[in-house]
Parts: structure tokens; C-alpha cells; sequence
């Protein structure tokens, strides 16, 4: 597999048993190695060109964090597990009280906050789970059941034109992804896998351990016998493990930004995350839903910042709203993002589905998806699961094959896009958000997807069926059409009807 030489600036894994784990927030970065006019030192080609097409600048940000604070903190007693450059800070462990004190004194140092106690790095479980008992037939279900959270966001219209996320990378943040080195279904999928990390423990691969990520995984590079599961299947992919499934810590959500950079750095288009925090072992490290702010949680500073580095965020919703706490989690507070929230096949919301708003007022979700009873790839089997954790893969590779079909959008254009094209765009609400997307009805907007040979027409007026097919000339001859939906295109607008 390709790997990104730049990314190894980022990780300082040390493969050892930890004691607590801190966060530590710098006041600056003087002594980075890092170079304004040298970003190849720490970002890799595609990474910087995905800037360039943005018209974002490459800035202190990027930097990585300085080396000589580094060296103060291993001076003081501390191990450095993982650095972070957007939040300018690093991720370390210590056990002795006295250490604490120390690196609190030391005069570069601003944040230290304890993220997880007696941390005990182990060897992942490596227990199989039982082999297919029928592969041809799991797979050829997989593929039928498939057409249902494809056709509720009009996604197969959009893949029969032949766009299917080329020339876009998706990095998928989750918990293991058990057997996609092995399993059939990801056979298609291998062959463009560019990054893999293991960041809970790096000294264990991220296939033998955990299956939440692969089955969030096969919703977006998964293939059956030659059909298309998964929504972006042409799409190159990276894969980070950032749940610890044995616990609940805030190091979790700094294992997420430092996937966040790393998947930066790479060059990745899209991010999707199914993962959200609110409540941990440590009760005294709890949200509330005050924090459901965008602002103070590290991994929701992190989406953010993410999304103004030009990558399209899409991070699930949370399976809380028919629970106590109700509301969405972190990181889906994030600004700028998509927060995607669940629905049923009826287009009726999932009763679990959590809820909005932000507690600043922001509208959240942002979009809902099919994420009750989705038909879902499990290592022995195909079976229907519940979970906004669902519904966001498969809006995150519905929204690679919508930027492979206008890769001159920005995303900031492209997630606009996706909103201006869900059905409550003009009403949102905490429920829904915007609505349910119509990827087909967001692609036809785009002017050069009309042929010329149809701009003669003489009112006009052209209607398409949405697999793109020209079926009317003008608005009153439209008798002939069976109910559904079609969109116009008229004097260089674009709009959507149902008959």
C-alpha cells in the first residue's frame, strides 16, 4: 500500500505500558521544525493541492508543535504518546504525582488536563468470529438490500451516470475493522486503501480487533459479486482506530484529533466518523449539554478546523434521542460540518435519532439518512441494524460521488450544495435539520450536466427524469409522465418537481 512519508511527523507512538494520560496545551510553537515555505515537510502533495484548489493558505496551524517543549516534558518525567498540531499541544503519560506539578510550572505550558487514568496498553482481542456460512448469498443480499439507503437520498440515479467518488479520498474514523484485510466483500476496496492506523494501540494492526469500523466501512467501499454496496466505491480510503471499545476517556476524542490531522495530512476529501462523546468512566469528565457548543470539546475544535482545511466533515448525529441525555454529542456540535441524523425507510425520523440544536442555537442535525433497520455487512453475515452511526457513511460516499461528478466545487460549496437540496431547506428543524438530500437533484443543478444539444429548446424549459434522461420540452406536456420526481431545467435555473 502507498503510505504518506509526511504523516510520520505527526506520530511519536511509543509501543509501552502508560500510566495516566494528560493533555498538554502550549502557549506557541516557537522551536517548530516546520516551515511556512516548506510545507512538504509535513503535508503531503495531495494535501497541499487540496488547499491550493480551495484557496486555502497554508499557515501556523500546519506547523508542527515545537520540539523543544517535547523535550522539556520527557525531561520532566513525561512520555510524549501523540502530538497535536491544530490544537498546539501533545498527548503524554506519567506516573509519578510530582511530574504534574512540574510540567504545570513549566512556562510554555497553558492546559493540563488528566484524560484517562492507569492506562494499560494491551494487545488487541484477536477471537474469531464464525466464518460465512454462504458467502454467494450473504452477498447477493448485501447487494439487493443496498438500493434502499441508496435510492432514499436519490444516490443510485446518481451512480447510473457513473459517478461513484473517483479522485476522492474518504477516511473512515472509527473502532476496528475486523477482517477487511481478508473478507470478500472489501476485496475491490483493499486495492485503494493508502493510509491504516492503529491509534489506540499502535502496536496492533487495526484488522483483528473491533468490527463497528468495518461495517461502516463496507457502506462505503463495499462490492458483491461485482455489484455496488457501498456509495463511493471508486473513492480511495484511509481507516484509523480511535475507540478504546474498554473504556470510555476523554483520550478518546484526542485520538480523534490526532486521526483528524493525520488525515489531513494525507490529502483525505471526506472524513466520516460515526463516534460521539458526551459521558465518560470518569464522571468529573463529563459533558453537558451546555458543552454542546462546537467550542469546548478538543475534537469538536478539531472538526472544525478540519472542515477550514477544505475537508468535508461528516460525523454521526448520536443514537440519544429517546434517552436521557437527548441531544446530539461531541464532535457533531461542530460548526461547518455535516451532522447527520437518522430516519426510517418511510422518511419518518428514528426514534432514536438525537437531537438538535446546538446549545449555542446552531441548527443540528444537518441531514438525515436511512438508520433504522439498514441492512449492514457484519463479519458472518448481512444483518439490518439501528444507528445514525449507519445513516453518516453512507451520506459521507453519497457526497464523494456527488464531488466526483463537480470536483470543482470547494467543499464549503459542496456541503452547501447537499443542504440546498434537502427536502426542509427553507424549514429546518431540530428534528430533520434540512431534511433528506436529493444527490441527484444536487447534481442536475450544476449547468454543464445538460447537454448543449438540448439548448435549443424553444421555451426553454427542459425536464430530465433523474436518471438524467430528457423527457419533456415544456411544462404543459408533461401528461405522459408517470408520477415521480423530474427536474427542470429553465432559463438557466434548476428546480425540482414531483407529479
Amino acid at each position: 500500500m502507498r503510505r504518506y512519508s509526511a504523516l510520520l511527523i505527526l506520530f511519536l507512538f511509543v509501543g509501552i505500558t502508560y500510566a495516566d494520560t494528560w493533555f498538554v496545551g502550549f502557549t506557541d510553537k516557537n522551536g517548530t521544525s516546520g516551515s511556512l515555505s516548506n510545507p512538504q515537510q509535513f503535508l503531503s502533495e495531495r494535501a497541499i493541492e487540496r488547499r491550493q484548489h480551495q484557496g486555502i493558505e497554508i499557515d501556523s496551524t500546519d506547523l508542527p508543535v515545537s520540539q523543544p517543549y517535547l523535550d522539556s516534558l520527557v525531561s520532566k518525567g513525561a512520555t510524549v504518546i501523540y502530538t497535536t498540531k491544530w490544537l498546539n499541544g501533545a498527548v503524554v503519560s506519567f506516573s509519578e504525582k510530582e511530574t504534574a506539578a512540574g510540567i504545570s510550572g513549566l512556562p510554555f505550558v497553558d492546559t493540563l488536563q488528566l484524560t484517562k487514568r492507569d492506562v494499560v496498553m494491551q494487545s488487541a482481542r484477536a477471537g474469531k468470529m464464525p466464518a460465512w456460512q454462504n458467502e454467494t448469498a450473504m452477498l447477493q443480499l448485501a447487494s439487493d438490500l443496498a438500493t434502499e439507503y441508496k435510492n432514499i437520498i436519490g444516490l443510485d440515479s446518481l451512480h447510473n451516470l457513473g459517478f461513484h467518488g473517483q479522485g476522492k479520498m474518504i477516511s473512515v474514523v472509527d473502532n476496528g475493522f475486523y477482517r477487511v484485510d481478508e473478507l470478500p466483500v472489501f476485496s475491490a476496496a483493499r486495492e485503494r486503501i493508502r493510509f491504516v492506523s492503529n491509534i489506540v494501540n499502535p502496536s496492533t494492526g487495526i484488522y483483528n480487533s473491533g468490527s463497528h469500523g468495518a461495517m461502516v466501512f463496507s457502506l462505503i467501499g463495499g462490492v458483491a459479486e461485482g455489484t455496488l454496496i457501498g456509495t463511493a466505491t471508486a473513492a480511495e480510503y484511509c481507516l484509523f482506530h480511535t475507540e478504546d471499545d474498554d473504556s470510555e476517556s476523554l483520550l478518546e476524542t484526542d485520538n480523534m484529533v490526532c486521526a483528524f490531522e493525520l488525515a489531513d495530512s494525507a490529502g483525505t476529501d471526506i472524513i466520516t466518523s460515526s463516534l460521539g462523546y458526551f459521558y465518560f468512566d470518569d464522571s468529573l469528565s463529563n459533558f453537558t449539554y451546555q458543552d454542546m457548543n462546537g467550542q469546548t470539546s478538543r475534537c469538536s475544535r478539531a472538526a472544525t478546523m478540519a472542515a477550514n482545511k477544505g475537508i468535508l466533515m461528516c460525523i454521526a448525529a448520536g443514537n440519544e434521542g429517546n434517552k436521557q441525555w437527548h441531544y446530539i454529542n461531541s464532535p457533531a456540535d461542530a460548526e461547518g460540518i455535516l451532522t447527520v441524523g437518522g430516519v426510517d425507510i418511510n422518511r419518518g425520523h428514528s426514534t432514536f435519532s438525537a437531537f438538535g440544536p446546538t446549545s449555542d442555537g446552531r441548527v443540528k442535525p444537518e441531514i438525515c439518512a436511512l438508520a433504522t433497520a439498514v441492512p449492514i455487512f457484519y463479519p458472518d453475515e448481512f444483518k439490518r441494524y439501528n444507528g445514525t452511526s449507519f445513516a453518516t457513511p453512507v451520506i459521507a460516499g453519497a457526497a464523494a460521488s456527488l464531488w466526483s461528478a463537480l470536483p470543482e466545487l470547494t467543499s464549503e460549496q459542496l456541503r452547501n450544495r447537499i443542504l440546498q437540496y434537502s427536502s426542509q431547506y427553507l424549514t429546518p428543524d431540530s428534528t430533520y435539520g434540512y431534511g433528506i438530500p436529493d444527490f441527484i437533484a444536487a447534481y442536475y443543478d450544476h449547468p454543464t450536466s445538460v447537454e448543449n444539444t438540448h439548448n435549443d429548446a424553444s421555451n426553454g424549459c427542459l425536464i430530465y427524469d433523474l436518471q438524467g434522461n430528457l423527457r419533456a420540452t415544456d411544462i404543459t406536456e408533461t401528461s405522459h409522465l408517470q408520477q415521480g420526481i423530474y427536474i427542470i431545467k429553465e432559463q438557466g435555473k434548476t428546480r425540482k418537481i414531483a407529479k
